[in-house]
């Protein structure tokens, strides 16, 4: 989670879910090994977004501080299908490039690792770097960090997802007060 800042990167001690509990009890998300998605038989036939939902999902990233890489930008456009009611969109990342390259509102730019990302033209990117070591954060939103993720460990409460942005899309939907204000990047 971010507000205007980094994600934080700390050693890890413990796992609770999707997260790495630290030794001081502050929390971070896994690292996911970034890689280029496999194709499968039923996403070669998956029917392409419309530039609309495209247009939409990167919009979306922008505005939670998220670079919209190709497999993050899959999940987002699938993520809101879903919640239009209009059925998942999943597509291979080669389809979907083709089809962003397609758009003159979008800039398609190759990544580490076979990634790439497809930003908008005509709006400034001011994304959260994810691999950064500054903790922006105060205090108290690590003690109420601390103490939340502690009651999850304890309880065998409710488990996050696998993942970051899994596992913060999660932690926004729970409406957690001490992350009010801060967006997922």
């Amino acid at each position: 989670m971010a507000r205007g800042g980094r994600m934080i990167r700390r050693p890890a001690a413990r796992c609770v879910g999707g997260w790495k509990l630290q030794d001081s009890g502050h929390a971070v998300a896994n690292r996911q090994k970034v890689g280029t998605p496999q194709v499968t038989q039923a996403s070669q036939h998956a029917a392409l977004p419309n530039e609309a939902d495209v247009l939409r999902a990167v919009a979306s990233l922008y505005d939670d501080e998220l670079r919209p890489y190709s497999r993050i930008l899959r999940k987002r456009i699938a993520e809101q299908s879903g919640s239009r009611g209009t059925g998942a969109k999943d597509c291979d990342a080669g389809r979907l490039r083709a089809l962003c390259e397609s758009f003159k509102s979008l800039r398609v730019e190759p990544e580490a690792g076979g990634e790439w990302s497809a930003l908008l033209v005509d709006r400034p990117p001011r994304f959260v770097d994810i691999y950064s070591n500054i903790d922006i954060y105060p205090e108290e939103v690590w003690t109420a960090a601390d103490a939340y993720f502690r009651s999850l460990a304890e309880t065998n409460g409710y488990a996050l997802p696998g993942g970051r942005y899994a596992s913060a899309q999660a932690l926004v939907a729970r409406r957690l007060p001490f992350l009010a204000g801060y967006t997922v990047g």
